[in-house]
């Protein structure tokens, strides 16, 4: 149950960062474009340029809703760290059937909730603990691709090997 919430918590961190970056370098870019479009006013195709690559990233964050989804990450991984600090409360020995029960449920309410998970990026947060808990021999390789686009694309990564 404990690495369950802990993958959880770890996975739902790493999507709110993403969309927090997503959602700042969208506000970034209109910012740098506009500022850029007043200075390049005597150049027409510059400006329209300008203005193209504005309204794409515009579009973007709109049609992605890149604020909203970070904000529900980080909703659910604040959920999870909860649950977390409760399992962690009883203890390593001083909890019964009941209480595993109990968290399993509220593993599976908060799961249920979730959107679909990226496989790569799951990969990538397994590793991640595997390494922080001494376990390198449980580490699966991704390839360049994999690691570069796990936030972006949902990869099968069931035939991952360890590395």
């Amino acid at each position: 149950m404990l690495y369950r919430t802990e993958l959880s918590t770890l996975y739902h961190q790493k999507r709110e960062r993403f969309f927090s970056v997503c959602d700042k370098l969208g506000s970034a870019v209109g910012v740098i474009g506009g500022s850029a479009a007043l200075a390049s006013l005597s150049n027409p195709a510059l400006l329209a340029w300008i203005a193209l690559v504005i309204t794409v990233v515009s579009a973007a964050a709109l049609v992605f809703g890149f604020s909203d989804r970070a904000r529900r990450h980080a909703d659910l991984a604040k959920d999870f760290r909860q649950l977390e600090a409760t399992i962690v409360g009883w203890g390593e020995r001083d909890f019964n059937e009941q209480d595993i029960s109990s968290w399993d449920a509220n593993t599976r309410m908060l799961e249920s909730a979730e959107p679909p998970a990226l496989g790569a990026l799951v990969v990538l947060c397994q590793n991640e603990l595997a390494r922080a808990q001494g376990h390198d021999g449980h580490v699966s390789h991704l390839n360049w691709l994999q690691r570069m686009f796990a936030h972006i694309f949902d990869f099968n990564v069931a035939t991952s090997k360890p590395a």
